[in-house]
């Protein structure tokens, strides 16, 4: 700003030379244009970093970089109402680290902290481009799953459920249990998926946790998966 107030005061000083005046009068105008331009240029590029800035902090977990629940759940209602329109299958993981408050009790929580970004990296490692990796809140993680087949989506589950186990082996206790709920007619919305993905998890932690469990829709097959 202070390089520009210069150059303008240049050309206001360059201008009252009444001497040749007019032959400057073309190249004052085209710097004005110029200056004028990259001046509006600059304040949009600020805006347009300050927005993103503030979109970042709404729709992000600060401790792992994950969509944070809000956004998460905003993202799983869209897709679940393409799904109802253009029937691409859609399926949801949701993962929950077993033992974590043990770990938080015994080791601090710059421990658990540490355990939450490995779990974080794990899941990146493992998710496409396209998927949506959350953390819901405290250990609890989710994926949502587009356009992909259930075998595939189950076999995305126990990849996630073996890397998330490696990850943690410097954080034992901790390991993951798993739930994999479908898209079905019966539960037309995205809230009624999170919910049967987390029941199927839960029956993983009264089974003797860090396992997957999964939940074909509409049949409701389940299987657990022994790694």
């Amino acid at each position: 700003m202070a390089i520009l107030a210069s150059t303008i005061s240049l050309v206001g000083d360059i201008a009252s030379e009444r001497q040749y005046s007019f032959l400057w009068i073309p190249w004052i105008n085209a710097l004005t244009h110029l200056m004028t331009y990259s001046l509006v240029a600059l304040l949009a590029n600020q805006v347009r970093l300050q927005f993103e800035r503030e979109h970042e902090r709404a729709t992000r977990d600060p401790l792992t970089g994950l969509y944070n629940r809000r956004a998460f759940l905003e993202a799983g209602a869209s897709e679940v109402e393409r799904t109802k329109r253009y029937t691409h299958p859609l399926a949801v993981i949701i993962l929950d680290l077993d033992d974590f408050k043990q770990l938080n009790d015994t080791k601090g929580h710059d421990a658990g902290d540490a355990a939450l970004r490995a779990t974080a990296i794990a899941l990146r490692s493992i998710s496409r481009s396209s998927d949506r990796v959350a953390r819901l809140g405290g250990d609890e993680f989710a994926v949502l799953l587009l356009e992909i087949g259930y075998e595939a989506a189950v076999e995305v589950g126990r990849k996630i459920s073996t890397a998330v186990d490696t990850a943690l082996q410097s954080f034992p206790p901790v390991k993951g249990s798993i739930g994999i709920a479908w898209f079905s007619e019966a539960d037309r919305s995205f809230p009624a998926m999170l919910k049967a993905a987390d029941d199927l998890m839960y029956e993983v932690k009264k089974n003797g946790k860090g396992n997957v469990r999964s939940r074909h829709f509409p049949e409701i097959n389940r299987s657990d998966f022994k790694k």
